[in-house]
């Protein structure tokens, strides 16, 4: 493979210049197929960083006959990568991985592959920018745009000359009429009575595209840019902040730890907000910057309302900054984490555009989703449909002082779901069948130590024995952690 075509897409490792997490773009990997002998030849950069000797594999000539979930699985094996990537559990909501051409276009058959030669493969199943470094600049094909690169640690990409001045002119004009003062969304941590203007002292208007031909054509622009569909996209939130007003650090996206009153809508964390693209409608005089207090591998700031460090960008009118608040494998990025500076001269008219890795319409189905089998067992353990269907919960029931990790074991691989955390004095259900084999381990990761194995047989209900298996510390000591009970369910 061009190594200059490689270049456009991979990072190298000094790039990641934080020490506390991995120095590479978890989930993205880039992929050259090829024929050679009547075989299908692969070779893959892991992660988005270049190696000096990356991952080689070969597939039987039958490869490129074979059905697209045939070849996705045989591609997922080869490349040994899985959905369960965090520790949300849960893993039949997560949406397939996506393997795109180099344009952004989402591939379908293996002869599209084939044809591509090079391809992005994205775990969290939407197309992710890579950075490659700082400085980088990346001409949209068929656009007057260049993505130049801000940051590696958060990814961060500024586009000048995005909307034309009379275009920002037009969205003040319908936000100025509907403004109202901007709220938060406030974690469970938080107290019902919170103050929004201790974080954030703005004002804002959310406009529908429905409402604006101008937006609708934005709609399309922006879906150009991201590479991800219109479906995708949050309506417009229109922001002024007048001279001292400010937003303080905060991520855009819902990291499930801390958003159990929503979590079902987040559909337990695996839909969420991918990116945000944040247009700048005005130049500021002083002040009003973006910032980063993550990048250049800083710290978690102390102090949510300082702009002393990170990483800032300046507005300038027609601008539009847009960042990743996930990872390209789907899980949290803290280094999301960003603030609005305070306004120290004139007013700052800006606008926020959330763009999701699911469709906002639940009634949307996910690309792939019809040939991706990966966790579906999961279903037989956390659905509605399912439940009334099999009748039976089991609830774990954690009586220790310390948390337990729940695993399910599907019956056709080694590759356990991790399910959730069962809290100290605290309690988790799952829907399950006689049969089903559950796994109580010390930490989040299936390499961690083995406390005990429960597996179902015959109905509870009739007195036939789930068994609860106890591998460590002792019987005595586990006997007071756990108990389970079941709940039949009415046919």
């Amino acid at each position: 493979m061009n190594a200059e075509r490689y270049g456009a897409w991979l990072t190298d490792r000094d790039e990641f210049l934080r020490t506390d997490e991995p120095k590479y773009l978890q989930g993205l990997h880039v992929a050259c197929f090829w024929q050679q002998d009547h075989k299908l030849l692969l070779e893959a950069h892991m992660n988005g960083v270049r190696e000096e000797k990356p991952l080689q594999a070969e597939f039987e000539s039958k490869a490129l006959n074979e059905d697209w979930r045939s070849f996705r699985k045989a591609l997922q094996s080869k490349m040994r990568f899985t959905k369960a990537t965090n520790e949300w559990g849960n893993f039949h909501l997560k949406q397939p991985f996506g393997i795109f051409a180099e344009s952004g276009h989402r591939l379908g058959s293996s002869a599209e592959v084939l044809a591509a030669g090079l391809v992005l493969i994205m775990e969290g199943g939407q197309w992710f920018w890579p950075p490659v470094r700082v400085g980088y600049l990346r001409r949209l094909q068929g656009t007057p745009y260049q993505l130049e690169t801000q940051s590696v640690q958060p990814v961060v990409f500024r586009v000048r000359g995005f909307l034309r001045e009379e275009e920002c002119e037009v969205i003040i004009a319908m936000g100025k009429s509907n403004m109202s003062e901007s709220p938060v969304v406030p974690m469970d941590i938080h107290k019902p009575d919170l103050d929004a203007k201790e974080y954030r002292t703005s004002t804002q208007a959310r406009i529908s595209s429905s409402e604006s031909p101008l937006l609708q054509e934005l709609d399309l622009r922006i879906s150009n840019l991201t590479r991800v569909p219109v479906s995708h996209n949050e309506e417009v939130q229109v922001l002024r902040y007048r001279l001292g007003e400010f937003y303080a650090a905060h991520n855009d996206n819902f990291d499930p730890e801390f958003y159990q009153t929503s979590v079902d809508y987040i559909d337990k964390g695996h839909r969420n907000r991918l990116l945000t693209v944040f247009w700048y409608l005005t130049n500021v005089e002083k002040g009003g910057e973006t910032n980063f207090p993550r990048a250049n591998a800083l710290p978690q700031p102390q102090d949510v309302h300082s702009c002393k460090d990170g990483l800032k960008v300046r507005p300038e009118v027609g601008t539009v900054v847009f960042w990743y608040s996930l990872r390209p494998n789907g899980n949290n990025d803290p280094n999301g984490l960003h603030s609005g500076c305070p306004v120290e001269d004139g007013q700052k008219w800006s606008a926020n555009y959330w763009v999701w890795n699911k469709p906002r319409s639940f009634e949307i189905s996910m690309p792939d989703a019809e040939v991706d089998d990966e966790y579906s067992g999961e279903m037989s353990v956390a659905t509605e449909e399912v439940q009334a269907a099999n009748n039976i919960t089991v609830v774990f029931d954690n009586r220790h002082s310390y948390p337990m990790y729940l695993f399910w074991k599907p019956p056709d691989r080694d590759q356990e779901a991790f399910m959730g955390v069962v809290k100290p004095k605290e309690s988790i259900s799952m829907l399950t069948f006689p049969g089903h084999v559950w796994h109580l381990r010390a930490g989040a990761d299936q390499s961690s130590q083995l406390i005990g194995a429960q597996v179902g047989s015959g109905d509870p209900l009739q007195g036939d024995c789930w068994c609860w298996g106890v591998m460590a510390p002792t019987t005595a000591t586990m006997a007071v952690i756990l108990s389970i009970t079941f709940i039949h369910h009415e046919r």
